[in-house]
This record gives structure tokens, sequence and C-alpha cells, in this order.
């Protein structure tokens, strides 16, 4: 299997195929079957009372209309299975809201990480801010949106890049400053920032309803196809995944697809779900 970087576009690299579709079953009525009954029915008619040659023609007529509809389907088959491979790969590199199947739904979970990728222009002036938002989840499934800005600071002495989060609900920041520093190479060198409980119980109405290790905010390691990053280039960053869930559905980036006799099955994180269940496809600035 091949990961890209979601933000790239390149889809079709991300695909991955592991599984082999199953044969249709052998048990339509096709030309080879009517042919058969047709022998049959002349070499045990009542010789005395032959069959009318209208009949003949009545059933050759039918069987022609029968083959004509037989072709059509299987052209609709396969133009719908095109339609739902091209779909599928289009899903690569785009943040889903996705129904779990009855078997995978359960409690709910409260988000502790948000993780952010994308890039930082390199040639940022000083001041500039860019940001993204994102709906976390209560320990009661409640969604809350939060909204990172990052700044431009200052370079520093020895030619490190720095930025500064901060993180809102609405418009009261309840976390940050946090000091983004990325060495020379464009590698990070400060730690994940963490929004701590105390700070989400400063969102109204909310109090006493987060996990108590809080939120971590994953910017990823230099491995990472889709960490946060400064390079050159246009600004691509974007809040990506949290890992909360209602119980009944989970928000992720799609990394790869699965084709199988059952229809694609996308690769969220660590789970694989049906393309059918896709709830809703949400759209990341770049």
């Amino acid at each position: 299997m091949t990961f890209i970087d979601p933000l790239s576009g390149n889809a079709s690299s991300a695909i991955y195929t592991t599984g082999t579709t199953a044969a249709p079953p052998d048990n339509q009525f096709d030309q080879e079957t009517f042919l058969k009954l047709l022998v049959a029915q002349l070499k045990y008619q009542n010789p005395l009372s032959p069959s009318d040659g209208t009949e003949f023609l009545t059933q050759t007529a039918q069987f022609t209309q029968l083959e004509t509809l037989q072709k059509m389907e299987k052209l609709l088959t396969a133009q719908a299975a095109a339609s739902e491979t091209l779909e599928a790969s289009s899903m690569v590199g785009r943040r889903v809201e996705i129904a779990l199947p009855l078997g995978q739904q359960g409690a709910k979970t409260a988000t502790t990480q948000i993780g952010f990728g994308g890039n930082l222009p390199k040639d940022a002036r000083v001041g500039t801010k860019v940001e993204s938002t994102m709906s976390v989840l209560t320990r009661d499934g409640d969604q809350v949106p939060l909204r990172t800005e990052m700044t431009k600071l200052a370079d520093g002495a020895n030619g490190e890049t720095n930025w500064s989060m901060r993180v809102f609900a609405s418009t009261t920041q309840i976390s940050g400053p946090h000091t983004v520093t990325f060495d020379a190479t464009s590698n990070r060198t400060s730690p994940d920032p963490v929004i701590t409980m105390q700070q989400l119980d400063e969102v109204p109405s909310q109090r006493g309803k987060w996990d108590s290790s809080g939120i971590t905010l994953q910017l990823g390691t230099s491995s990472d196809l889709t960490r946060l990053r400064v390079g050159d280039g246009a600004t691509t960053f974007a809040a990506l995944t949290q890992n909360g869930s209602d119980g009944k559905s989970v928000t992720g980036i799609v990394s790869g697809v699965r084709f199988t006799a059952d229809g694609p099955l996308l690769k969220i994180g660590d789970r694989e779900l049906p393309l059918t269940n896709v709830m809703e496809v949400q759209v990341i600035n770049t």
C-alpha cells in the first residue's frame, strides 16, 4: 500500500488493492440456456402435433428481448462499478464524517487528540496569521468547534522559524500562546502543545465534560507525510483529524482505499469503513 500527503491532491497513488473480486454466480438465463430449452422442445414435441411456427417466432423475439436486457444490465453494472471506483478514489486526502457499521458502534468518547498538518510559508512576514477550525467532542458526544490560529513570529538567531499557536472557542482564547519552533532544516523542535482539561472547562456549558488528559495538538513527526512543516509555497495549514466519537460516526482523513467484492472500503486511521457510509465530505482549505 502506498500513502501520500493528503494535501498534495494526488489521490491515485494512495489507492491500494489487496482483495480479489469474486465471480458472479452462474445462475442467469442466457443464450446457451435458451438454445438448450429450444432443442429439448423440438426433440420431445409430439410429431403428430408439432409446435406452431408462430410460437417459435414469438419465443425467438422474447429471447432477443431478454438478451438485450441482459446486455444492458451488464453495461449498467460495469458503469456503476467504474463510477464507484472513481468516487472512492476521489475521497483520498479528503476529510469525511462516516457512519460506523452497527457492529462497530459503541460508547461516546471525548476528543483527546487533534492532528494538524500542511505547510507554513517559509517567507511569511512577521504577524502573518493562518487558522483552521475543527469540531471536537465531549464525553457526552456534543460537538464543540475550536479555532486554531497560527501567527508568524520573528526568526531565531540560529535560523530557526517560530510561530505562535492559540486556540479559541468562539471568540474566547482558551489555550496559548504556544511557541512552535522549526530548525533550519524545517524540522519541528518544540513539543506538541496541550489544551488542559481546566482550559477546556472555560468553554461555556461544557464544564466537566472533557477527558482528564485534555487535548493534545499533534503536529506530526519528521516521518509523517502530513506533518505540519515550514516550506516554500502557499499555506496549507489545516486541522486534519480528531479521535473523539459520538459512538455512531467518526471524522478523519481518508488515507487509502481497498476494493472488495462488497464495494470500496475507505481507510481512516486504523479503520476500514464502507464508502456507502459516508455522511459528509468536508473541504480542507489549502
